[in-house]
């Protein structure tokens, strides 16, 4: 594309500090369009504290940047089961009551009406609510995940009638959503080709291209540090396909790969950890939890083998492209290395029967050169397909797509 454009960002939550899957998706497209001479202006919720932080970063690739407080019922989960009942006659889900913000679209209107822009880039399905009526801006719909299908994954471990209940009317109301929004944007980005198959599913005649999740392989390099016998799950404990992760790799892996290996240690790392989440897995020998970390590479560098035991989620992981930038092993069910063309058994290890995956684990913590070799494998694939070069190649070509 040899023009710069003048790029409108509707975001979900502030790209920078790029502390989560989601946000290092944004940070990396904000840098990518930035550094391809783009104009982005960025409108986004932001937490209180994170309006008071040192944003410099982000103003530095921005012409400009509108901060909106988060929605009081995404800020206050205490008050989730409130506004869940009263979505529940609805025929828009949840996510949709959670996330308006009539504060939003009172700025992007300004916006709007002050400046030209090129095109929209909308963070999300549930934040197109939240765009001006009557756009005569092309929109692109910035997709991480595929919503529906989240829910319908939650659906199938959970044993709770009434909430099954609630998830498969929740389900189907998230599905004809995504179809509407997915309806009103000009072009679609999906993080792979398995995502964008499920997109086209909703809607056939959409417009929708990949652009690969991605980690700046510079920053995530490999070095040395680790420790014995570690075994390290990194994610955000405030996300519950995350919890249930944890959970079932201490019930259900953990106790035959103590068997098979001693003194293993299982490392959790990640924000938000609740007290009841804490204190329910307590009393289980070599569980430990970090919380927040100020640089997650320094918890990958300690790790053995890194693991990603999740049953629920879709996009792609951004913690297999961390593992894998800094060589390291990494052993993952199916549907935790969805989307992601990393080749079983030379670059990846999958399993997802729990013996399998402790036999997994525990034959890399006894093998350094297996662990070596997949290693090195895993960064050569995440530096060929997911470095921030090809993200940024990839976004080009879908804008001027969208454009044309």
């Amino acid at each position: 594309m040899a023009r710069s454009l003048r790029v409108l960002f509707a975001g979900l939550a502030l790209p920078f500090p790029p502390m989560n899957g989601h946000r290092l998706r944004t940070w990396a497209m904000v840098r990518a369009l930035a550094d391809d001479g783009h104009r982005v202006t960025l409108v986004s919720f932001a937490e209180r504290d994170e309006m008071l932080a040192d944003l410099r970063p982000l103003h530095e690739l921005c012409t400009a940047v509108d901060l909106v407080s988060t929605p009081v019922a995404a800020a206050r989960p205490a008050l989730e089961p409130l506004r869940r009942g009263l979505a529940l006659a609805s025929p828009r889900p949840f996510g949709v009551w959670k996330l308006r913000s009539t504060e939003l679209t009172r700025s992007l209107e300004g916006r709007l009406a002050r400046e030209s822009f090129d095109l929209i880039i909308c963070d999300g399905i549930y934040n197109m609510q939240n765009l001006p009526a009557n756009l005569s801006v092309p929109v692109v719909l910035n997709k991480d995940d595929v919503a529906h299908l989240i829910v319908r994954r939650f659906l199938a471990l959970e044993a709770n009638t009434l909430r099954r209940l609630y998830g498969t009317l929740e389900a189907r109301k998230v599905e004809r959503w995504e179809r509407k929004t997915i309806r009103r944007a000009r072009a679609v980005l999906a993080c792979s080709e398995v995502d964008r198959t499920l997109l086209l599913r909703l809607w056939p005649t959409a417009s929708v291209s990949v652009v690969p999740n991605a980690v700046d392989t510079d920053h995530y390099a490999p070095r040395s540090g680790a420790e014995p016998a570690t075994v390290l799950f990194q994610g955000g404990m405030d996300w519950h396909p995350n919890r249930d992760a944890v959970e079932f790799f201490v019930a259900e892996v953990l106790p035959e790969l103590r068997r098979l290996v001693h003194g293993v240690r299982f490392r959790v790392a990640g924000r938000s950890p609740s007290e009841t989440f804490r204190l329910h897995l307590a009393d289980v020998p070599g569980v430990e939890f970090t919380g927040t970390v100020r640089d997650m590479r320094d918890e990958i560098a300690k790790a053995t083998v890194c693991v990603v035991p999740l049953r629920i989620g879709s996009g792609t992981r951004l913690k297999i492209l961390e593992a894998g930038a800094m060589a390291k092993p990494i052993v993952s069910t199916s549907l935790g290395a969805e989307g992601l063309e990393l080749v079983p058994g030379e670059e990846i290890v999958l399993a997802d029967e729990p013996r399998a995956f402790a036999r997994s684990v525990a034959a890399l913590l006894g093998d350094e050169a297996r662990r070596a070799e997949l290693g090195r494998a895993a960064r050569l694939r995440i530096v060929k397909q997911y470095s921030l070069g090809v993200f940024q190649a990839s976004l080009r070509e879908a804008l001027a797509d969208a454009l044309r």
